[in-house]
């Protein structure tokens, strides 16, 4: 049963006056927005009610029964329905009730008149203006003080100095202080005055390196970062440049407005510099779907979706999403809104598409990349380039000396290279064919398996003998011949069949009398070939362990080949081993006259090309890192709306525009560029509130705006408007500084409270949205890595670079399709580097991190869930990476303590864990298990036991 009859008599009393501490929009629209609007919003309301606006509420439902009376709530039908426990009559008949907090706020809304503005805007779309604040006063602190008092509550005393500098230390850098800073800080604390000293410490830590770290994590969530597309192939890609910049900006705080613009429009500012074209890998990061059989325009269309959806959740607070198919239901954004917005992305490069267009499943991954220079790079190509011209010289001397002996020995016989007139590989792979008359296939999407068709015309008859060359090539794997595997790039040719027909006649199959080969490897001889088809993948022709070098078979004709008016050769090259396992570059050839076997190859020669050979492969060693890129087509699409979100069913024509409620009577906006500028101008109300709720949230658990993502009418209404508006201001009128927001966040006493939770805090506000104590919450995923390293001694603070690959289990990255990676785990000190450079295959997430709630990033996430799971604790306990840490801080407590008694070293380990020192009990149990671990095994391992447990201590991974 629904309230289809709410109130017909609603606002009876327009003039009464308003409920003392009521105020319609704060209070109570929120309250119907989240209980109401599902059943009685805009689209489709049951039994005709509407309760969006105040004249669709007046009309009332389809019965003539008044919702409520104005102030009369005990005869009010709404209170009536929402306070009752019959489930027939209880509204809203599914989800959760209204709360008694709730009820009593509709009730005294409703006996002071029930007041209700028309046409009021809902908060978040009026720009934010900065609430008035005592001179002197702290405006978080103030506001915050107001609310507590209304609530009847005190806040929470300061935090002690050990607790404050681990908090603020692993807010602003992600790592935790060391024995001798908090040691350090405690003095100063005492002797210089909290605040002084507190300040010094902020500073501090805003200025240093590792900022940009911590704080590049989450925007990568909402960038959606990854280092491959995701989807089935998920093919690994370079865009780790992107994430550098984001490091080195917000290191450099760069002002916000600034950030927004490169990184959505970087490469359209003139005269672009690198660094700003850089900046518009955020966009790029977006999943990329190269499946077989993808639908290029589709897949196209989908990333540009993202790019829409991801702009209205970083810098709208919106779920924007919702009108790509109609209308939103909730929020005023329309489907044109949606396609305007679209028409903005809409003019960019394809990044996929298909490399053979007569095959569908051939879809590719293509770019756009930049390269990055590197001077040391260049300098040394310069000088490998001068090596390769001489080596090149030479080589052909002794080619012209070699082909000359070679003519001696082969005066009746000829060689004729054969034109390809057509190829096919059955499985899609991309091919051209080069000067030389060979084909080189493609190294993008490597096949398991391939079938190459290849078709020949010729004049000449009396073939004799056809050989078939596997040839290198630079851009192959280690240069080939074979396609899967750089170190051993093997092929095996399971199957040769040659047809011939005449121009106007049958084909009939070619008959070989022997087969010779420059190399056949071990239980893979050439031989192979000259049997009937089996369809056998096991057997064929193979040349390990000769990789890095051409190879050639030469097939004896058992009867001379060739039609007086021509001949069709068909040749057909099976390949079904797998792995890969394909030839990369092919050449045929046919003998005419006395066939003669090739002589053994000139060694001097073979060296030549050997060290040629290792010249190119350090050429590509050296090549120019890249990193993808935004880039504008020349001539834009034009864009249309989809009649409900298919790209296939195209509706009317629009342009690029933002949305109408937010914007304001203005033309000219056609380009990212105009958007990216718009998103950080004061004519939109949102981008501001949305950024300082999100780095609210990541200190203190939870936004203002407790729906992150939602700052529409069903989203949560901030726990302390005036907070959320001042800080806002705040960021506009200080030039968009997000340091300078996060230090005046810091260091509120709001934040400074004890996060101590009394039996009456926990039942008053256990979440603690009234902000009468301080933050405590678990780290998140790379954040307790980096601490667990930290306090073993073992991270490594290097920056910048190509993704590191820390242990993980064995066999993650087994996939089917796609090219084949083995993860092989980054040496040296590159393993123990902060999380943020850890791989993100979004195929196979890092699995530690997946464990403490990372995303695999396949969409912008604007803050992640906090879980607490058994899994969590066997990953601290068993975990490589956490097993390492545990023995390392065992070594480091007796090696740092190498004189001190157990206790001593108790205390320098329980510091080094969670900064403070242990209270007595604590201490007394830890040197029971010392002492249990000493009598089961020898010291080394009690110290592991002691180790091990204070990495897996609740308050270790938790910010108190």
């Amino acid at each position: 049963m629904h309230l289809h009859f709410l109130p017909a008599l609603l606002l009876s009393a327009v003039a009464s006056h308003a409920a003392p501490g009521i105020d319609f929009r704060r209070d109570v629209r929120p309250i119907l927005a989240t209980h109401c609007y599902d059943c009685h919003g805009e689209q489709k309301p049951k039994g005709g009610l509407r309760l969006t606006s105040r004249a669709n509420a007046l009309k009332g439902g389809e019965s003539e029964t008044p919702g409520f009376v104005a102030g009369k709530s005990a005869e009010s039908e709404l209170i009536l329905r929402v306070a009752s426990h019959d489930r027939d009559e209880q509204m809203p008949p599914k989800g959760e009730r209204l709360t008694a907090r709730e009820i009593a706020t509709l009730k005294r809304w409703i006996d002071a008149g029930a007041q209700w503005p028309d046409n009021v805007k809902h908060w978040a779309y009026e720009p934010p203006t900065k609430p008035a604040v005592p001179a002197g006063a702290n405006a978080i602190d103030h506001f915050v003080r107001e609310r507590l008092a209304e609530e009847g509550l005190a806040p929470s005393p300061e935090a002690d100095p050990a607790t404050l500098i681990r908090r603020v230390s692993l807010d602003l850098t992600g790592l935790p202080p060391t024995p001798a800073e908090v040691e350090a800080f405690e003095k100063a604390y005492r002797s210089h005055g909290s605040h002084e000293s507190y300040d010094r410490l902020v500073d501090r830590l805003l200025a240093s390196p590792q900022f940009g770290v911590r704080w590049a994590r989450p925007w990568l969530d909402l960038a959606r970062y990854a280092d491959s597309h995701g989807f089935q192939r998920d093919d690994l890609r370079d865009v780790w440049a992107y994430r550098d910049w984001v490091v080195r900006a917000l290191n450099a705080d760069m002002p916000f407005d600034r950030f927004t613009i490169e990184q959505l429009a970087g490469d359209l500012l003139p005269n672009a510099t690198e660094d700003q074209i850089i900046a518009t890998g955020f966009n790029r990061c977006t999943p990329t779907n190269v499946e077989a059989g993808t639908e290029p325009e589709e897949s196209r269309v989908n990333q540009v979706f993202d790019r829409v959806n991801t702009v209205g959740a970083v810098w709208l607070g919106s779920t924007i999403e919702c009108a790509q198919c109609h209308d939103h239901k909730f929020d005023p954004f329309t489907e044109r809104d949606y396609y305007r917005l679209f028409a903005f992305f809409n003019n960019t490069e394809p990044e996929a598409d298909r490399a053979n267009p007569k095959t569908p499943g051939s879809i590719r991954f293509i770019g756009p990349y930049r390269p990055l220079k590197d001077d040391a790079k260049a300098a040394e190509r310069t000088e490998i380039e001068a090596r390769r011209a001489k080596l090149k010289s030479a080589i052909a001397a002794r080619e012209k000396e070699t082909a000359a002996r070679a003519a001696e020995a082969k005066q009746t016989s000829q060689q004729h290279v054969l034109d390809v007139a057509d190829f096919d590989s059955q499985a899609g792979s991309a091919h051209r064919v080069l000067d030389d008359k060979s084909v080189l296939l493609s190294d993008d999407n490597v096949p398991s398996i391939d079938t190459y068709t290849i078709t020949v015309k010729t004049t000449l008859t009396g073939i004799t003998g056809i050989k078939l060359e596997a040839l290198t090539d630079p851009s192959l794997p280690g240069e080939g011949p074979g396609r899967g595997d750089p170190a051993r790039p093997n092929f095996v040719l399971n199957e040769f069949t040659v047809t011939a027909a005449p121009a106007d006649g049958e084909s009939v199959r070619v008959k070989f009398a022997s087969a010779s080969a420059s190399h056949s490897q071990t239980n893979f001889p050439v031989a192979e070939l000259l049997a009937e088809p089996t369809g056998d993948k096991q057997s064929g022709w193979a040349i390990n362990p000769q990789f890095h070098k051409p190879h050639w078979a030469l097939f004896a004709c058992a009867e001379p080949v060739g039609f007086p008016g021509g001949t069709t050769l068909t040749f057909k090259l099976v390949q079904n081993f797998g792995g890969g396992r394909t030839i990369g570059r092919v050449r045929l050839t046919a003998f005419t006259g006395p066939l003669v076997v090739e002589p053994a190859e000139d060694k001097t020669l073979a060296a030549m090309r050997e060290d040629m050979r290792k010249a190119e492969m350090r050429l590509l060693a050296l090549k120019d890192d890249q990193t993808l890129v935004m880039q504008e087509l020349a001539e834009p699409r034009a864009s249309t709306m989809f009649v409900r979100g298919v790209y296939t069913d195209r509706g009317e024509p629009v342009q690029p525009g933002t949305p109408a409620i937010l914007t304001t009577a203005k033309s000219g906006q056609r380009t990212r560029l105009d958007l990216a500028r718009w998103l950080v101008s004061r004519d939109n109300p949102l981008a501001a509130r949305v950024a300082v709720n999100r780095w609210w949230a990541e200190i203190f658990g939870r936004g203002l705006v407790g729906t992150a993502e939602d700052f529409g009418i069903k989203g949560e209404a901030p726990t302390h408007p005036e907070v959320l508006d001042w800080l806002a201001a705040e960021f506009m009128d200080g030039a968009w500084s997000i340091k300078k927001i996060l230090r005046t966040i810091v260091t509120s006493a709001t934040y400074r409270q004890s996060s101590r939770i009394t039996p009456e805090l926990l039942a008053r506000d256990d979440q603690n949205k009234l902000l009468a104590r301080g933050p405590r919450h678990r780290l998140d995923a790379e954040t307790i890595r980096d601490n667990a390293l930290a306090i073993a001694g073992l991270l490594s603070l290097k920056q910048g670079g190509p993704s590191i690959r820390p242990p993980q289990p064995d066999g993650l990255w087994e996939k089917v399709g796609g090219q084949k990676y083995d993860y092989v785990v980054s040496p040296g000190e590159a393993k123990y580097r902060r999380g943020l450079y850890v791989v993100l295959k979004r195929g196979a997430p890092y699995p530690s991190f997946v464990t403490f709630d990372a995303s695999a990033r396949m969409a912008c996430t604007v803050q992640r869930s906090r879980s607490n799971t058994p899994l969590q604790a066997l990953t601290l306990l068993n975990d490589p990476v956490y097993v390492e840490a545990a023995q390392a801080f065992a070594k480091r407590i007796v090696s740092e303590k190498p004189k001190a008694d157990v206790d001593t070293r108790l205390r320098h380990a329980f510091r080094l864990a969670v900064a403070r020192a242990p209270k007595d009990g604590e201490l007394a149990t830890l040197r029971e298990l010392f002492d249990a671990g000493r009598t089961a095994a020898d010291e080394a391992a009690a110290w592991y036991s002691v180790a091990a447990a204070l990495l897996n201590l609740d308050e270790t991974i938790t910010k108190g």
